[in-house]
């Protein structure tokens, strides 16, 4: 730059061009975070609408209080195989899991293998409302309904269902 111009033109032209940088910056690592380049995507329970490239990993994110006996399962029918595979699930508890201890988060990851789309349905178990099937399957079930006459009060709290709508390309 010429050394003639006033020095608060060359500060303004310096402090543009810095926010300018900055701004380009901070697009590339959205546009980087976004398609999963950075690491995996993660959606929370008002982002049902997932869109994927194959091989591409990402996360389900759903709040769930372990301190409670709350619970998510990933429920039937399961994803299809050909468009998806889960990858593991875990849980975070900020507030540690004694009673009342706060809430935290349920994860479930899930990797992209196959073009197509497919649905993932989570069910929602509040403790005690659902039928656990066992340790190696993950899935869970609502208890039977009552048979008509029959004196048994339903929950208050039953469990409820979520679903994803998955498209891989």
């Amino acid at each position: 730059m010429p050394t003639h111009l006033p020095n608060a033109i060359l500060r303004r032209a310096l402090t543009t061009l810095t926010t300018l940088t900055a701004l380009t910056a901070l697009t590339a690592l959205t546009t980087l975070t976004g398609c999963g380049l950075l690491g995996p995507s993660t959606y929370d329970t008002d982002e049902t609408a997932i869109e994927a490239d194959s091989g591409e990993k990402f996360t389900l994110s759903v709040p769930s209080n372990s301190s409670l006996g709350e619970h998510w399962y990933v429920a039937e029918p399961k994803p299809a195989a050909r468009v998806l595979r889960a990858a593991g699930e875990d849980r975070e508890n900020p507030g540690g899991d004694a009673i009342g201890a706060g809430g935290g988060r349920q994860l479930f990851h899930f990797k992209a293998v196959g073009r197509g789309s497919t649905t993932i349905r989570l069910i929602h178990c509040p403790v005690g409302s659902c039928i656990d099937k066992g340790e190696d399957s993950a899935t869970a079930s609502p208890p039977p309904s009552p048979s008509p006459g029959s004196t048994v009060v339903p929950r208050v709290d039953p469990p409820t269902y979520h679903s994803y709508h998955v498209t891989v390309k």
